[in-house]
């Protein structure tokens, strides 16, 4: 019997650690559920936006919360080349500066805002190597926790480079879409940039949102600005590397506690009276200042596109396939191709088959929204030879084929064929090769991935592994025991996408939102926990438009079910032993 007790002991001693272990299980799992953020892309609402990704550790959460009645929230927030001003309503500022200095300023009847948050948004595909430093100076505070009450002198604090940090293409999650969240405004897609054309789907943007750890005070508070630095104004420096389109700035506020609520409900105006922003032409929009105008009631003048393309091959034997590419710089709608043998295409990069030989002008004609249109017309682009015979790869057996030393290029239609496991993903992207050639005596295979004609690979399946970002085109050359030489090049094939944002420390997600108030006077909360704190944890970004408290009420109410199961089990057990 003694021999037994200390063995039940132990017994009941690991049991009930495990039973621990378990319990501490059961409550970390529902976290994890949310270690998988949906992917970033359209912002899913123009109004009521939660758990919105910024690019930069941050403190405070910040929610996206414009539900004015009829509109507002673009009356008290601007954008101004100075600082000089006051009260400073701004102005609508375009510039070929690569570096540069802007203010964000206030001018509303409370006379603060908690927190700037600034827009960059890029125009179209954004280079790689391209960049933007960005470097904000103000003043922060602890929100104050009062409804609508200022900061005063005393708790108010300088920070000079609050932000001081290099953001790059990666970080730009948002987009690509025309418009920026402005809540119930009109017009519903509220425009980036002063004197938009809305109706120009092609001319897209993708965006970014940097918390500035400072925040505007303006004349009506009860701080006397001008006294202060930039008279109370966040002051924004900016340096661009490689932007080849535009770059347009725009800034939003945080509040804590307010007439509308605890969120952001305040952004600059780019329709109407009193519009100021903020917009960096790059190289291929140095001339076309115009279209981005800055005086109030102006409307931009347009350019006709600067109409251009290339093609893979301007040379070789019939039938010769060709794959163009329209490399014009500017949004372009419409796009009419004339191939010089009596054919035409409406596609934007089309794929042309020249049968017979020959030299053929290539024009092509690019529009823009505003129909103006330019065409680009390129003499005896294409040279066409005669095979000698029938043409290369066609139904005339397995052996036929070009005698000359340059090899024939072939579509998909001939017997050169090749598939790939994948052709989208991110790097480093391995892809395994397979050669689906149906013809004969092939003796050597040389297959080229990078497009400098340098055979890349000598196996006929072979694996190849792209670690940069961009699109690859692949070009299969086979050689027969004769001699003969066939190719095959598929235009664009491996397509390495950028690789997604980083989460944990460098984002965070938004707080969830009051209810606040309308500008009615509904609802008013008196008083706010404020949200500032000295330790914040970093939460997973997503993109839903709705709180997430139904969720958080269902996540605990699970919890509280296998805690409760848990314990009745351990119950049972210990009784039992």
């Amino acid at each position: 019997m003694n021999d037994q007790k200390p063995e039940s002991h132990y017994t009941k001693v690991w049991i009930l650690v495990a039973f621990v272990f378990f319990l501490t299980l059961c409550c970390i799992l529902p976290a994890a559920a949310d270690d998988n953020p949906p992917a970033l892309g359209i912002i899913p609402g123009k109004s009521d936006i939660s758990n919105l990704a910024f690019a930069n550790q941050q403190t405070g959460y910040y929610y996206f919360k414009f539900n004015q009645v009829g509109g507002g929230g673009l009356n008290a927030l601007h954008i101004a080349a100075s600082s000089t001003d006051l009260p400073n309503f701004g102005q609508v500022s375009t510039t070929t500066s690569q570096s540069g200095t802007f203010y964000i300023t206030e001018t509303g009847g409370r006379g603060y805002q908690d927190n700037a948050v600034l827009l960059v948004a890029v125009k179209g595909d954004i280079p790689g190597n391209f960049s933007i430093h960005i470097k904000s100076s103000g003043y922060s505070w602890k929100p104050t926790g009062s409804i609508n009450t200022p900061p005063s002198l005393t708790q108010v604090m300088y920070n000079s480079g609050a932000v001081d940090t290099t953001f790059t293409k990666s970080q730009f999650v948002y987009g690509s879409q025309t418009w920026k969240p402005a809540g119930n405004n009109p017009p519903a897609d509220y425009p980036l940039y002063y004197g938009q054309d809305m109706t120009d789907t092609t001319n897209t943007f993708k965006l970014m949102f940097v918390d500035l750890k400072a925040g505007p005070l303006g004349a009506n508070g009860e701080i006397d600005v001008s006294t202060l630095t930039d008279k109370g104004a966040v002051k924004v420096e900016y340096t661009i590397e490689n932007l080849d389109t535009v770059a347009t700035f725009n800034t939003y506020a945080w509040n804590d506690n307010t007439t509308q609520g605890k969120g952001i409900s305040w952004a600059n105006r780019l329709v109407g009276t009193g519009c100021s922003g903020y917009t960096v032409l790059g190289t291929n929009y140095l001339n076309r200042a115009s279209e981005f105008p800055t005086v109030e009631g102006s409307t931009p003048v347009y350019h006709p596109p600067d109409t251009n393309f290339i093609a893979n091959v301007t040379s070789g034997t019939a039938p010769l396939v060709v794959q163009f590419t329209d490399t014009t710089l500017q949004s372009v709608t419409t796009s009419a191709w004339d191939f010089g043998d009596g054919s035409t295409s409406t596609d934007k990069n089309p794929v042309h088959t020249y049968a017979s030989p020959g030299k053929y002008t290539v024009a092509l004609t690019a529009a823009n929204n505003q129909g103006i249109s330019a065409t680009k017309t390129q003499t005896d682009y294409i040279t066409v030879t005669s095979t000698g015979g029938s043409p290369s790869g066609s139904s005339g057996g397995d052996s036929g084929g070009s005698d000359s030393s340059s090899p024939v290029t072939s579509s998909v239609s001939y017997r050169v064929n090749f598939t790939a496991d994948l052709t989208t993903g991110i790097p480093p992207l391995t892809v395994r090769f397979r050669d689906t050639t149906t013809m004969k005596n092939i003796s050597r295979w040389a297959w080229d991935f990078t497009g400098d004609n340098v055979p890349d690979s000598l196996e006929q399946n072979p694996v190849s592994v792209f670690n940069k970002i961009g699109n690859y085109s692949v070009n299969l050359t086979v050689t027969t025991s004769e001699g003969k030489v066939f190719n095959l090049t598929h235009p664009a094939y491996i397509r390495v996408t950028e690789t997604p944002a980083p989460y944990g420390d460098d984002w965070i997600s938004s707080d969830q939102y009051d209810a606040g108030q309308d500008s009615t006077g509904a609802n008013q909360q008196q008083t706010v926990t404020p949200v500032r704190t000295t330790t914040i944890t970093s939460t997973t970004p997503g993109t839903s438009g709705y709180s997430p408290v139904g969720t958080k009420v269902a996540e605990l109410l699970l919890d509280a079910l296998i805690v409760v199961g848990v314990i009745g089990v351990g119950v049972v057990l210990w009784k039992k032993m």
